[in-house]
Formats: C-alpha cells, structure tokens, sequence
C-alpha cells in the first residue's frame, strides 16, 4: 500500500485508487468535459430502467431551470406520489443533470415515489446564489404543480450528493425560513457543508486523485468568492437548525467532509432535528461511485433506501403532526 494511506482504507476502493482520473480544478472548462466523459461511460455500463418514464421540463424561472422528472411507467399520471428533490454534485462548478440518471431510476423503482432533479448553473460563470436559486425553483415549482405533476404535497423531500448535499441542506434551511414549502425530509449523501474546509484528519489526501483540500478551496472560491458563506451556501456556518426536515447523513470516515457532516449531524440532533447518521468505515468521498458493486457502497444504498421509504411513508403536516399516508412507499 502506498505509504500515507490509512490501514483501513476499503480494499476495494485501495485496488482502484491509482486508476482514478485526475480532475484539476485549475483547468475548470477541461475539467467538467472530462468528469462528464466519466459521467458517460458509467451510465453506459447501467442500462436504462424501462419500469421509470422520464420527462424533460423547463421550470419557469429567471433564467428557466431545466428539470428531469422520473416517475414508476406503472403509475397513474396524475397519482400523487411522494416526491424527491434531487441536487446533483459536482463541487458547485462540475457535473450534468443526465449523472444521475441510473440513481434516479433505481430510487423511483426501488421505493415507488417520483423524482426530479435539477440541472442547475455552475459557478464561476454563475456564483452563489445561482445554484441555490435554481434548486429552489424547482423545489416551488414541483410543489406549486403538485396536482399536475402527480406529488403529495405533503411528501417532498429535497437530496444530494457532495455539492449537491450541501445545496440540499441549504434548500431545507431556505424552505424553512421562507415557510413556502413544506418539507418531509432531508437526504444529504457526502454533503459539502464548510467552506472553511478543516478536515484535519484527512490530509492524506492532498496526494491522492480524490477530492482533497486543495479541490475544496478552490471550489468554495468559484461559488462564493473569498469572503465568508452565507448559511444557505455553507450550512455548516447556520446559527439555528431547529425546525428542519428529519435528516440522514451517510459518509465515510476518510472523506474530506467527514468531519464537518458529523458535526453538523450532531447539531441537527442537538437542535431536536431527527437525524439518522451513517459514518463507513475505510469509506472515501465518492467510494459508491468508483466502486458502484463494493461491499460499502451496497451497505450504503440499502440504508439509503430504507430511510428514504421510511420517510417518504408520512404526510407532512405540521400542525398535526407527521401522518400515515394512505398509499404504500
């Protein structure tokens, strides 16, 4: 093993680590064609679902968002179903809607709800708030068009990935202060919550072609610039977390943002937030996605999933409390 590696790196993901692309945000343009080339070939290896209808829309917006919904090819068009609100990653500057098509697919057909998700600007051509304006468009947008759409009001739920978490979380803290949408659940995979990037623990990065210290800066700086984030950029720096959306956080204990999504959920549970956290062992940022069939990655989905199902099982009614919805997820 190369010297500098923590002994309990995944075997798995320790066999591949060296074939990683290098992704340098030095060379922003070069690299999101070449992350949207990784993008390509791994769809390619997962067919299509023929079991979730996709639809292409364009949200209403200055500018339009343009959206992708995915909803069980079984279900009655107009059904309500419960609904994910879905931030694709990509560090806020890398990274296409079409990415996470294969994982749309699987959570549709796997838990029976709706999807959409969001292809939002990308910084630096288009800063802070841009992205989070375009994800909150969306998230109006599928609420406001519930009944056409086919989505329970009262079950939406906004998610992430890396980048995509960390706007994820800023969408539920956005959603709750502005008191416009309801929401039933937040689901934050690796977020990117801090762009003080202090993960002390995880320098031994800074040599690999993951996503280390160096990335990090670089990528807060494209979106917010060089002073501080607002709490709706960066969560981690949000003052008050009670009254968000019941939560699950799931990383691994040698990614960049293990430290700040520990935190955070440990705020969350502080703040009376219900919060499911699952730390993975010898787990690196990204480790579902370089090693899709691995033990950790498999663990991960299966928790994922059921908490997810479980979630989107209640109504969201805040004046009553949580209820039994009367259809099955």
């Amino acid at each position: 093993m190369t010297a500098g590696r923590p002994a309990h790196l995944d075997p798995e993901m320790a066999a591949v680590l060296d074939l990683l692309p290098v992704l340098e945000l030095t060379d922003i343009r070069t690299a999101r064609i070449n992350r949207a080339a990784l993008a390509a070939q791994a769809r390619a290896r997962t067919p299509a679902d023929p079991t979730v209808v996709r639809i292409d829309e364009s949200v209403p917006a200055e500018p339009p968002v343009r959206v992708r919904r995915y909803r069980p090819a079984g279900a009655d068009p107009v059904e309500p179903l419960p609904c994910l609100v879905w931030i694709h990653g990509g560090g806020h500057v890398m990274g296409e809607l079409e990415q996470d098509d294969p994982l749309m697919e699987h959570v549709v057909a796997t838990i029976g709800c709706t999807a959409v998700s969001v292809d939002w600007r990308r910084a630096p051509e288009h800063p802070y708030p841009a992205e989070l304006d375009d994800a909150y468009a969306a998230l109006r947008w599928a609420y406001d068009q519930a009944d056409r759409l086919g989505v329970d009001r009262g079950r939406i739920a906004v998610g992430g990935a890396s980048s995509g978490g960390g706007t994820a979380a800023g969408l539920a803290l956005a959603a709750r202060d502005r008191g416009e949408v309801p929401l039933c659940y937040q689901l934050l995979i690796y977020p990117m919550l801090d762009d003080r990037t202090d993960g002390r623990a995880c320098a031994w990065l800074d040599g690999t072609n993951l996503w280390h210290r160096h990335k990090n800066r670089l990528a807060w700086r494209a979106y917010v610039g060089e002073g501080a984030a607002d709490p709706y950029a960066a969560p981690a720096r949000a003052a008050d977390l009670s009254g968000l959306p019941p939560a699950f956080i799931g990383t691994g204990d040698l990614d960049l943002f293990a430290e700040e999504d520990t935190r955070y959920a440990a705020r969350l549970i502080a703040a009376g937030v219900p919060t499911e956290l699952h730390v993975y062992p010898g787990g690196v940022h990204g480790f579902d996605l370089f090693v899709p069939e691995g033990r950790l990655a498999r663990q991960m989905a299966r928790d994922r999933d059921e908490a997810l199902a479980t979630a989107l099982r209640f109504r969201n009614a805040p004046a009553q409390g949580l209820q039994p919805a009367s259809g099955q997820v």
